[in-house]
């Protein structure tokens, strides 16, 4: 499928809507962390999506404090990034309390929210019909820090742990 421009439903310095397949959905959201300067805090319900990964670790790498929730039967996949973001030193947790942690959503710097259908896969980018938005409003992203600090309270025990060092 050839490459679009990411579609924008509402353009300005408050929201932005994007769409995929084909669209450049991964795009927008590896800019997102690129841009990131001091905290991440993700919760998704399926990261299968190595760029995306590798923009965490990227940003991880640079000094940027992230957290991530996965859901617990979406992170046993084997294509699933939450061992490899741990082995990388990033803090991961999998949802063992909720039936399925269905969020998708991803707060940076405490200034902007990237929330929507949009999975972290290749799938989501190449060929399911989803979406997301981008909102810089205090209001909105209030709430989604204080939803993942009570699901990363409550599944202490679903710490994904970090392997040792071999060497």
């Amino acid at each position: 499928m050839p490459k679009k421009k990411p579609v924008r439903g509402v353009k300005g310095n408050y929201v932005g809507v994007y769409f995929s397949p084909g669209r450049g959905a991964d795009e927008i959201v590896t800019g997102f962390i690129d841009r990131c300067t001091e905290t991440i805090i993700a919760a998704v319900y399926s990261f299968t999506h190595d760029p995306i990964r590798d923009a965490l670790i990227r940003a991880h790498q640079r000094g940027v404090k992230i957290r991530v929730l996965m859901d617990n039967l979406q992170a046993k996949s084997k294509y699933a990034e939450d061992e490899t973001l741990a082995a990388a030193g990033i803090p991961v947790r999998v949802d063992t309390v909720s039936a399925a942690m269905h969020h998708k959503f991803m707060v940076g710097d405490g200034k902007a929210v990237l929330t929507g259908s949009f999975n972290w896969t290749k799938n989501a980018v190449e060929k399911n019909a989803e979406n997301f938005v981008i909102v810089r409003l205090k209001y909105i992203i209030e709430p989604f820090e204080r939803e993942f600090e009570r699901i990363w309270e409550e599944n202490v025990a679903g710490e994904v742990i970090r392997p040792a060092d071999p060497s």
